[in-house]
């Protein structure tokens, strides 16, 4: 009987991936580990195993935290699992947990972090000011890829930006919509670049005008942490 629950972290690097959610016949990262935790026999079914994910990220994206949970019918050994892997994909650490532990729904906390090259002649201050303005509960529908029928107001608790000729943008919520870190990104980058006035830019976060942003690559990409209620050690 499947009886044992453990939460797995998860590093990898997606820039040769379609994604975190397996696809038919394209690779993916998930797709890859649900292989890997077969071959070494410690799932059978996903129902059954009551498989769940924290977060699902995007064609090219990278992650230092994502964390998976599964029900298993041994214990798992990191060594063994690794060695079933890719070498872009590797397990940090599998964490016995509750029956109940499920990281979606339990999910305090998500940090991704975007790295890039400073546009020429970007002005770090005013994107900063565009940064501040993002923080606090908003309806993110012109900083993202809708969805029909998915609210599109969340709440961003961190929103900054850092560096020179490299710039590091990071971001915390305890959820994201589809694409809105690589649009919040892209519009940070036009406001600092002059492309898009800081008017402009709060009118969109108010709704009051209807302007989608344009996503970043996705290549600077990384969720870099998943923060769970329950998640802790036996």
């Amino acid at each position: 009987m499947l009886s044992v629950r453990y939460a797995f972290q998860l590093a990898y690097d997606g820039s040769r991936y379609f994604g975190f959610v397996r696809q038919p016949g394209l690779p993916t990262v998930e797709g890859e580990l649900l292989k890997a935790l077969r071959r070494c026999g410690l799932l059978a079914g996903l129902k059954e195993a009551r498989y769940r994910v924290a977060a699902r990220t995007d064609r090219g994206v990278s992650a230092l935290g994502q964390v998976v949970a599964l029900n298993t019918p041994k214990r798992p050994i990191l060594s063994q699992l690794n060695a079933c892997l890719p070498g872009d994909i590797v397990v940090l650490s599998a964490v016995r947990v509750k029956p109940s532990f499920d990281p979606r729904r339990q999910t305090m906390r998500k940090h991704y972090r975007y790295t890039c090259d400073a546009p020429r002649g970007f002005n770090l201050k005013r994107a900063r000011a565009a940064a501040r303005l993002l923080i606090g509960r908003h309806d993110f529908r012109n900083f993202c890829k809708r969805e029909r029928g998915k609210p599109t107001a969340v709440e961003l608790e961190r929103a900054s930006i850092r560096g020179g000729r490299v710039l590091t943008f990071d971001f915390t919520a305890r959820a994201f919509l589809w694409q809105q870190v690589r649009r919040m990104v892209g519009a940070l980058l036009a406001v600092g670049s002059g492309r898009l006035k800081i008017g402009d830019f709060r009118q969109m976060l108010g709704g009051r005008l209807d302007r989608s942003a344009a996503p970043a690559p996705p290549g600077g990409l990384v969720l870099m942490r998943v923060e769970c209620r329950g998640l802790v050690n036996s």
